[in-house]
């Protein structure tokens, strides 16, 4: 479909083209009284579209910081929850922050990842983030994992992990490597296998 602009665009051409159509007339026909010149078009203002303030980005942490101890150019690799309001996620809440933290405390937000079918905080690995820009492959379970293993470049590791302090049934777990971490898998304190969610791996 079309957009106004356009439509509106195309408006304007026509009256353009019909308006050189009369002065080609009124010049041709010298002896004939002088054709009524042709109407202004019509000024169309659109007004902009309005974008809910909730929508936009926001990388204000939502709860504590999580540092990891890696280094990096930007500072300390840290993983934070962000709030998430957007009108076709419903079901979605928050997401979860990878940046880096700066020797002066500061923080500067790098990739979010967050949940985008079905509910954020149903049983099982959630917003899987493959590695990108320097920042490892994380991702949160939603569950009481005690332990998270993957297969990363062919090996089985176990990820670092934190609980989130907003709910700590939110479990943010990362890697040392940016690769896709395959086949992953959580334990609850017992060794018990916990329910696999979606363990999808996302890129951007």
């Amino acid at each position: 479909m079309k957009s106004p602009g356009k439509r509106t665009l195309l408006t304007g051409g026509g009256i353009a083209a019909a308006g050189l159509a009369v002065v080609l007339s009124t010049t041709l026909t010298a002896n004939a009284a002088p054709a009524p010149a042709p109407a202004p078009a019509a000024e169309v203002v659109e007004a902009p579209v309005p974008v809910r303030a909730a929508e936009e980005p926001d990388n204000t942490p939502w709860g504590d910081v999580i540092g990891t101890g890696v280094q990096g150019d930007g500072g300390e690799l840290v993983f934070y929850g962000v709030k998430v309001d957007i009108e076709q996620l419903p079901q979605t809440t928050f997401g979860i922050m990878a940046g880096h933290r700066s020797a002066d405390g500061k923080v500067t937000a790098g990739t979010v990842t967050n949940e985008y079918s079905g509910p954020d905080k149903s049983p099982g690995f959630h917003a899987v983030s493959g590695g990108l820009n320097g920042i490892p492959s994380f991702g949160y379970y939603a569950g009481p994992a005690a332990k998270i293993t993957a297969k990363v470049n062919g090996k089985t590791v176990t990820a670092h992990q934190a609980a989130w302090s907003v709910d700590p049934n939110i479990v943010v777990f990362w890697f040392d490597s940016a690769a896709d971490p395959l086949k992953l898998a959580a334990f609850d304190a017992s060794g018990k296998k916990l329910p696999v969610g979606n363990p999808d791996v996302g890129h951007g």
